[in-house]
């Protein structure tokens, strides 16, 4: 009994040690990514009451996270900026993650020393990175992985969870939907009935609002087609930069195998996961390195541990003693946890090679390294500053198009925000999310006058400069509105020298209208 104790002690205190280390590195590595501005805008106009929309009076679902960008509004309500909220929420459920995995190795491994999975868990780094990012990475990782442990358990109370995540990220509905069949096929109950009436009331209302079923990021991004090659890049990207991960894939393996013979009630459980990382490769991830593989890895390292768990306990019994393999192992049980440990421990950027950095690898990039922390920060934007303007941006100035506030603003990389360039066709397969080609015709449809980059082939404009934080900026003109453009040169932080010269040097009117893609 003494030797529980003192096992307990160690263990609660090595737990608590690494649970504030998790805490340390998460607000470490704090950041907010590009994409997250875009739900932070629409989260801004559902509070200000002009609806979940991102231009005003044109209903497109440009984002993938509707629970959060539904948080992220009600925050407002408390005073609270949707930079910090994120945040805020992104560690809190990241650190909910470790607890219930710490609950259940607490559970499982009665009077160990250590805390073999919790240590596992806190030590890997995009856990820490993906912890904030502004993006529902965080919350739609616990809900799932919450919601595998209860089915584990065989506990209603998943539905709610799965249901949650399906609000959170479409591809919750995959788990929500899979477990309702679980339910039904075994006779359990009929609460699954429930949840997906519910889900379909979440449809009907997508459908009704946005005249969807499907959100417009989903033609953005993944309504390409089958992209397997990039989908073996994005898992081969992950084993790059975990290289001793492959030991809990194999560990991770045996154990589902094996339990997918012993224990049919499990076999749905396992399929969901199987049918997730299928999914994963067959969009081809995504651009963000790792992203679409957080939400699965704690459940499947606890998998891996539950074998290494299993292990120990037959290596303890006589008649197992006997064997070759339980002799062998018996010898390297610290060798097996001290890799497991490791398989987290050990990261490798991918993307520094000889000392350098590369911009990305088969179009994968590591975003925080790109942004850090500078997004976190609301000092230095010239607030509203493009009220009387249209705009067209490019996915990383969705934090300009906040600030600066334009009349409309069309994401012109993706269609994130519009429906009819989202579902433009893609000629050749690339970087995911970043392969629709920018037309002249797609800014003039739209009545485009400010363009924040010119990414358009052939062509030249004149520009004016925005100054960001002591960054000069160059905003590019499609037209030229005497008014509006004489009110905007005359702000602070905006310089137009360069638009005035262009003027004299043609002879141009500065008081009447002008276009320059005649």
């Amino acid at each position: 009994m003494l030797f529980l104790k003192r096992n307990l002690i160690s263990f609660y205190i090595l737990s608590f040690v690494f649970f504030l280390f998790a805490v340390y590195q998460t607000f470490k590595w704090k950041w907010i990514c590009d994409d997250a501005y875009i739900s932070f805008v629409y989260a801004r106009n559902l509070y200000e009451g002009s609806g979940l929309v991102f231009n005003l009076g044109e209903r497109v679902e440009g984002y993938t996270n509707f629970l959060w960008t539904l948080i992220l509004s009600l925050g407002y309500f408390l005073k609270l900026e949707p930079q910090f909220l994120s945040l805020f929420l992104g560690i809190f459920f990241y650190l909910m993650t470790l607890l219930v995995f710490f609950y259940e190795e607490n559970r499982i491994s009665f009077g160990k020393i250590y805390p073999l999975l919790l240590v596992h868990l806190a030590l890997f780094f995009h856990l820490h990175i993906f912890a904030t990012s502004g993006l529902e990475t965080s919350l739609f990782t616990f809900l799932v992985c919450f919601g595998f442990l209860l089915w584990e358990k065989e506990s209603d109370f998943l539905f709610l969870l799965f249901f949650l995540s399906a609000l959170v990220r479409p591809e919750g509905a995959l788990f929500l939907s899979i477990a309702s069949l679980d339910w039904l096929y075994r006779r359990r109950s009929g609460k699954p009935i429930v949840f997906c009436i519910l889900f379909l009331g979440f449809l009907c209302f997508r459908f009704f609002y946005y005249g969807d079923f499907l959100p417009n990021t989903f033609y953005a991004k993944g309504n390409k087609g089958a992209y397997f090659s990039q989908g073996i890049y994005y898992l081969l990207y992950f084993l790059k930069s975990y290289p001793l991960y492959f030991f809990v894939f194999v560990l991770c393996g045996i154990q589902m195998y094996k339990t997918f013979l012993d224990r049919k009630e499990y076999r749905f459980l396992l399929s969901s996961v199987v049918l997730y990382i299928l999914y994963v490769l067959y969009v081809g991830g995504d651009f963000m390195g790792i992203r679409f593989w957080i939400p699965i890895l704690p459940y499947l390292s606890y998998l891996a541990f539950r074998k290494i768990h299993e292990w120990d306990m037959d290596s303890q019994i006589e008649s197992q003693k006997k064997t070759l393999f339980f002799r062998f192992y018996a010898k390297n049980q610290i060798l097996v946890a001290f890799l497991f440990i490791l398989s987290t421990a050990v990261y490798t950027d991918p993307l520094k090679i000889k000392g350098t950095r590369i911009p990305d690898w088969h179009g994968i990039v590591e975003e925080r390294m790109f942004y850090e922390d500078h997004l976190i920060r609301t000092s230095g934007y010239d607030i509203d500053a493009l009220s009387d303007f249209r705009v067209a941006f490019f996915g990383a100035q969705a934090h300009f198009i906040y600030y600066l506030r334009p009349l409309f603003a069309f994401e012109a990389e993706s269609g994130l925000t519009d429906r009819e360039f989202a579902k433009k066709k893609v000629r050749t397969r690339g970087r995911i999310g970043h392969e629709s080609e920018l037309e002249l015709k797609d800014l003039l449809d739209r009545k485009i006058e400010i363009l924040l980059d010119n990414r358009l082939h052939g062509f030249t404009f004149p520009h004016i400069e925005y100054t960001w934080r002591n960054i000069p900026i160059k905003f590019y003109l499609l037209s030229y509105n005497p008014e509006k453009m004489e009110s905007l040169c005359e702000r602070k932080h905006w310089n137009c020298s360069d638009l005035f010269q262009t003027f004299q040097k043609n002879h141009w009117d500065r008081t009447k209208p002008k276009s320059f893609v005649e």
